[in-house]
């Protein structure tokens, strides 16, 4: 059986966005969703994970999000870091020059 997708946290906690269900967009410092981020992805939707929280749906972007699939590739400290989805098909750059080798 495939393990479920959770969100476990945002590349970046201070300027990330979610979408609530009545389409309204609210940054995640003032969304009242706090760390440590434990959320069951229960669908994908235009390039946008879907999740319950505090009984309201959410969205958001898949590449703002770390899953427990998120896949960190590490490459010497004088290129880029990225960080891919678990389908592979989304990357984010985020975090660029932390954690290289």
């Amino acid at each position: 059986m495939a393990e479920t997708l959770v969100i476990e946290g945002f590349h970046d906690g201070e300027d990330a966005f979610v979408f609530k269900s009545d389409g309204s967009m609210v940054e995640l410092k003032n969304s009242g969703l706090k760390a440590p981020y434990k959320f069951d992805v229960t669908g994908k939707e235009g390039g946008q994970y879907l999740f319950n929280a505090e009984g309201e749906q959410y969205r958001v972007f898949i590449p703002e999000v770390i899953t427990n699939q998120t896949a960190a590739i590490k490459i010497p400290c004088d290129r880029p870091q990225i960080l891919l989805a678990s389908d592979h098909r989304n990357a984010s750059a985020r975090g660029l020059g932390e954690d290289c080798e």
